[in-house]
């Protein structure tokens, strides 16, 4: 009798021992499953900081190149008060008009062509 509680004393932690290895097999698993998402949720992470990234140093151009050519047609607006200051005639007059009219068109281009830049760089 008392090797039959001995053995069935030894079969209950076999079969314990068996459970709990079982246990901490799926415990490791669902971790490594757990990590690999976190590698992955970290990855997607990095790339849109980097994105981010880009984005903003193109911004910081595009605001840079807006600035420098407000500069330039701030220039030329002033050569042409200068100009229409210093004319006289009709003839003057009407060439100025048309340089008004070229200044005006060269700064709406050159905005276009900035907000398509920008659009092609950063919205692929």
């Amino acid at each position: 009798m008392v090797n039959l509680i001995k053995s069935g004393a030894v079969v209950a932690a076999l079969l314990f021992a068996y459970w709990l290895g079982l246990t901490n097999g799926k415990n490791s698993e669902e971790l490594k499953n757990a990590r690999s998402q976190i590698a992955t949720l970290q990855s997607v992470v990095q790339e849109f900081k980097a994105k981010q990234k880009s984005d903003a140093i193109a911004l910081a151009q595009l605001r840079i190149d807006e600035s420098a050519r407000r500069t330039e047609l701030d220039r030329m607006r002033n050569q042409l008060s200068a100009i229409e200051r210093m004319s006289g005639a009709n003839a003057n007059r009407e060439l100025n008009r048309c340089l008004r009219g070229r200044i005006e068109t060269q700064e709406l281009a050159e905005r276009l062509a900035r907000s398509v830049k920008f659009c092609a760089e950063n919205h692929r």
